[in-house]
């Protein structure tokens, strides 16, 4: 068996491996030691510094995993929302609001209740009517306002819950990565 002399990379110690060793042990500290081989030399390098690098080489590629899931869920998000969205007459778009258009309902209702008691009181026929057609639209703009409204809380709750969940298993693995140290 072939011999080669090399020095311990954690404590300078002579050390003589085989020539085809790919580990060894120093004598003299204990040292974990890689022996790398080139075409016209070899020497040790510490495997606790490859642990080390390894393990934050780890952490930085789940951190940029949870980076990218991040960014997929906003941008699903995004993509999501802008159906929700509504637009108003000056074409502006906006968030839906269930209570502002269940108020806006209530006040179009009680338009349509007092135009129809008024004219019912002025003995106006006809133009009651049109009171009434204002309560029915007033009923049905609220209840959609409502149901539009109430979907896009509930996407948008899903939306923060996944998000959550991310940041979650982050903190988590953070957590357990500084009771391990």
């Amino acid at each position: 068996m072939e011999l080669i002399s090399l020095n311990c990379n954690g404590c300078g110690a002579p050390l003589d491996v085989a020539a085809d060793a790919r580990f060894a042990i120093c004598g003299h500290c204990g040292a974990r030691l890689a022996v790398k081989h080139s075409d016209t030399a070899a020497s040790t390098e510490l495997l606790e510094g490859i642990d080390r690098k390894t393990d934050a080489m780890t952490e930085q590629l789940s951190a940029i995993q949870r980076q990218h899931e991040l960014e997929r869920i906003d941008r699903e998000w995004e993509r999501e929302r802008e159906q929700h969205m509504t637009t108003g007459n000056n074409g502006i778009r906006s968030e839906p609001n269930a209570i502002c258009g269940l108020i806006a309902a209530i006040v179009a209702g009680v338009f349509g209740i007092f135009w129809t008691v008024s004219a019912e009181n002025i003995g106006a026929g006809k133009f009651s009517l049109f009171g009434l057609v204002f309560v029915g639209l007033a009923v049905y703009l609220g209840f959609r306002s409502v149901t539009v409204g109430t979907k896009y809380m509930e996407a948008k709750a899903r939306y923060e819950e996944r998000r959550a969940a991310v940041v979650d298993r982050a903190n988590e693995s953070d957590e357990e990565e500084r009771s391990s140290t």
